[in-house]
């Protein structure tokens, strides 16, 4: 379904009308409509950690760099989500807050493998990793539209273009959040379309992984340090 037909399904429940454009015209409810569709598109994607938008990043350490670029599509990090190292079972720790940031860099407790913070566009890790090892986190692509030919933007821009996620989502948001922008009553409407999201994101979390009461020897020591 594309984001036309999300509109003119929104639109027809609201006004009685089938639109045959929301990017080629210019009257105001194609205008009004474009600004809600990327905000409902945006809220919807930043609320829960879907599948669909989850993408993994793994750097490559060289001993010196503590500065890493995030990837060209990074929108956040997941809700629940660590920096994995390759070669530690422990996880890097995220610090809390820039003052703490600033507090590590100055004194570096010794912690295996590290810290790591966000700021200025990049990922920072101290100390340095080790040459061959190889950071990874998952994030969410902030890329929510996909064109017709597949390839996935950042907002959209024409009628072909799809969401990412479930387009009945999409609809009953723009739904009840044009009628919120026109002072009309809403709540029903806002009900409905998160009961919606919390049965999708219920879905998407997927099959739990069965876990075997044996455990396997893995060469690691109780710290996750190779023995």
């Amino acid at each position: 379904m594309t984001v036309l037909s999300v509109f003119q399904g929104a639109v027809r429940r609201l006004l009685g009308q089938k639109p045959n454009t929301l990017f080629s015209a210019q009257d105001p409810l194609q205008i009004k409509m474009q600004e809600i569709i990327q905000e409902a598109a945006l809220d919807l994607s930043q609320r829960h950690d879907w599948q669909v938008l989850t993408r993994l990043c793994t750097l490559t350490a060289d001993g010196n760099t503590e500065d890493f670029p995030l990837p060209i599509d990074y929108g956040r990090m997941l809700l629940k989500g660590d920096v994995h190292s390759s070669q530690w079972l422990l996880t890097y720790q995220a610090a809390n807050d820039m003052d703490e940031w600033l507090n590590l860099k100055r004194f570096m407790p010794a912690q295996v493998p590290g810290y790591w913070a966000l700021y200025g566009g990049q990922i920072h890790i101290i100390p340095p990793p080790p040459s061959g090892e190889r950071p990874c986190f998952g994030y969410i692509t902030k890329n929510l539209a996909i064109g017709a030919d597949g390839t996935p933007k950042l907002t959209f821009d024409t009628d072909a273009d799809t969401f990412a996620l479930d387009e009945n989502l999409l609809k009953m948001s723009i739904i009840w959040r044009w009628k919120q922008a026109e002072g009309l009553d809403y709540s029903e409407d806002m009900q409905n379309c998160e009961l919606l999201f919390s049965q999708l994101a219920a879905k998407d979390k997927g099959s739990k992984v069965i876990r075997s009461s044996r455990i396997r020897p893995t060469g690691m020591g109780i710290w996750g340090i190779p023995g």
